[in-house]
């Protein structure tokens, strides 16, 4: 009878040997599968981990302004731009310990401490500030004071939002953006690290547009659609009156090969940030410049000296602005109202003699003799 007990202990320490077994064998090819599967995440050049936190989608706060403030980095999307190869604390250079007080307002115009390949020197945005405040988007004026309404002029990142690389292309064809098949030529030598995708990208994107045409309207929209901010300066719904052009309506449905507000307000070759007001002598929509703009190589290279006078932005409700514009638009706004009533009047009649063929508003007298001594009798009430 001892023998029993000792016999079904042995079975039993098997059988959870076997199971246990059994367990890690699974567990392990779980793992041997997940590792497989697993693709690290984008590093970035994060020298004080911040992402640490800065990975979690609900990092945010309300600021003294009463402003919810995001603090969340989508590191796969910041891998994708320009900025890329720049340490956090070249942009934020207040911030030098973890966990840090509230960060400062950036500074694009610092340096930083990639070097520009032309001149050997370590980069910086200083030379786009320059040309941005000689624009007509500068928060000064000619002698150097401050305009009014001085918090409504656009600085880098109300332009630039999350610059991003266009992310493909056609080798073939004409779209914008990276095209693997060119890069893949690059990579032929230069093999080492990324430098060849860097490059590749950073070039590629600045040779052609880095955004859509629609997005460039929809990113002036933001303040030249804004009624309140367009009283403010005194100007037109430009917004509204370039969608109902040509131009705008083939924006609208995706072209990226009619002009858009850059092609038209910057002077072809210059700079994007060195937009001017139409009434600069040098600006590329003043009245004596407009048909050279119209005709640069990419638009209407034949077009003569009359394009000049097609006025995009004419604000047709403006009375006091544009009264021949204004009253013309009334004139066939009341013209076609006219014509659609009358055949619509015209179309309900007909369908009142096709239900009621007999009817009429006016009887008319019979004139034959029998009809005449019928309707005499029916008067004597013979």
């Amino acid at each position: 009878m001892g023998v029993l007990p000792n016999k079904m202990l042995h079975g039993t320490a098997q059988r959870l040997t076997e199971t246990f077994a059994a367990l890690l064998a699974a567990l392990l090819v779980i793992v041997m599968l997940g590792g497989l599967a697993w693709t690290p995440p984008a590093q970035a050049e994060d020298e004080l981990n911040c992402v640490l936190c800065h990975k979690f989608r609900g990092l945010s706060r309300i600021d003294e302004n009463g402003r919810f403030r995001l603090f969340y980095i989508n590191e796969n999307l910041f891998m994708k731009g320009p900025h890329k190869r720049i340490m956090c604390m070249d942009c934020h250079r207040d911030i030098k310990k973890i966990p840090h007080d509230p960060a400062e307002k950036v500074d694009c115009t610092v340096e930083c401490h990639l070097t520009e390949p032309s001149g050997k020197q370590n980069f910086t945005h200083a030379p786009v500030k320059e040309i941005l405040d000689a624009s007509v988007h500068s928060r000064y004026d000619k002698e150097g004071n401050l305009k009014d309404h001085q918090e409504d002029y656009p600085g880098c990142k109300d332009c630039h939002e999350q610059p991003l690389y266009r992310p493909l292309s056609f080798f073939k064809g004409k779209s914008a953006g990276i095209s693997r098949r060119g890069l893949s030529r690059c990579k032929t030598c230069h093999q080492t690290g990324d430098f060849a995708e860097d490059f590749y990208s950073h070039v590629t994107s600045r040779l052609q547009k880095t955004r859509e045409s629609r997005e460039i309207v929809e990113v002036c929209a933001k303040c030249h659609a804004d009624p309140a901010f367009r009283e403010r300066h005194e100007l037109d719904d430009v917004v509204t009156s370039y969608k109902e052009t040509f131009h705008g309506k083939a924006v609208t449905f995706g072209s990226d090969e009619t002009a858009d507000c850059l092609d038209c307000h910057v002077v072809y070759g210059e700079s994007v940030h060195s937009i001017e007001s139409h009434t600069e002598p040098t600006a590329s929509t003043y009245k004596n410049n407009i048909a050279a703009t119209c005709r640069n190589e990419e638009c209407h290279v034949n077009a003569g000296e009359g394009i000049a006078s097609y006025q995009v932005h004419t604000d047709y409700s403006n009375a006091e602005k544009y009264p021949m514009q204004y009253y013309m638009l009334k004139f066939f706004q009341g013209l076609m109202a006219a014509v659609l009533y009358f055949f619509v009047i015209i179309i309900f009649l007909e369908l009142l003699r096709r239900l009621f063929p007999n009817f009429s508003f006016i009887k008319e007298k019979p004139t034959d003799a029998t009809s005449v001594l019928q309707n005499s009798s029916a008067e004597k009430g013979v």
